[in-house]
């Protein structure tokens, strides 16, 4: 309901999450909602959803994103492959882990950051399919005002979200034999696929409020 109200939330293809019996799932983190949008789109299924630790432990987003299905990811050395073995472990119970593969929440940002390597790494490593989900904004207006000023702040009409499954992609074993080379190679395509997906839909590129600042459990 929160999502309809407050983005007026559209989703489109959904059918592609059929196709597979488990998968990585990435999508862009333009939202501090984003984890809520995505179990949106996959009910009545579920995810885990990998997060920082020290996100895991702030009040309320937290315990929210936690009560989703969270693996908090550790900083220690050696946290790969210990993500690969929760991982392996997770998707007997539940058919989908997703990362946010941007690493940081870049606010209502419509032209998508550099992916960082570990999904589409740990894609090839278990060989699994990846299924892009990307969230595109369009500028919305209330009254005929894109903002308003209340107590001192500036309040932006929250944008109208479409959020486009895409289709699974596979790894392809190129790479000259070397998993590090297929997973660039893989995150690559996808992240051009989902900035065609923006562009194409019109995802407006005027919204951007930048890096949000990361939250400390204090």
């Amino acid at each position: 309901v929160l999502n309809r109200l407050l983005f007026r939330l559209r989703i489109e293809g959904r059918q592609q999450l059929r196709r597979v019996p488990s998968a990585l799932l990435v999508s862009n983190h333009t939202l501090v909602l984003d984890p809520g949008l995505i179990a949106d789109v996959l009910r009545p299924k579920r995810t885990y959803f990998t997060m920082l630790e020290e996100t895991a432990c702030i009040p309320l987003l937290g315990t929210f994103v936690r009560l989703l299905g969270a693996i908090p990811i550790p900083t220690t050395p050696g946290a790969v492959r210990a993500l690969e073995q929760a991982i392996r472990t997770n998707l007997r119970d539940l058919p989908f882990v997703h990362v946010f593969p941007e690493g940081e929440c870049y606010l209502w940002n419509q032209q998508l950051m550099d992916f960082q390597l570990g999904a589409f790494y740990l894609a090839c490593r278990l060989h699994l399919p990846v299924i892009p989900i990307t969230t595109v904004l369009h500028q919305r207006r209330w009254l005929g005002r894109e903002s308003f000023h209340f107590a001192g702040h500036t309040l932006r009409v929250p944008p109208r979200v479409t959020v486009v499954v895409g289709e699974p992609d596979y790894p392809n074993g190129t790479g000259n034999g070397s998993p590090k080379r297929a997973a660039l190679e893989m995150s690559r395509r996808i992240r051009s696929a989902m900035q065609r997906t923006i562009d194409q839909r019109g995802g407006s590129k005027s919204l951007s409020k930048g890096a949000m600042p990361r939250l400390a459990a204090h």
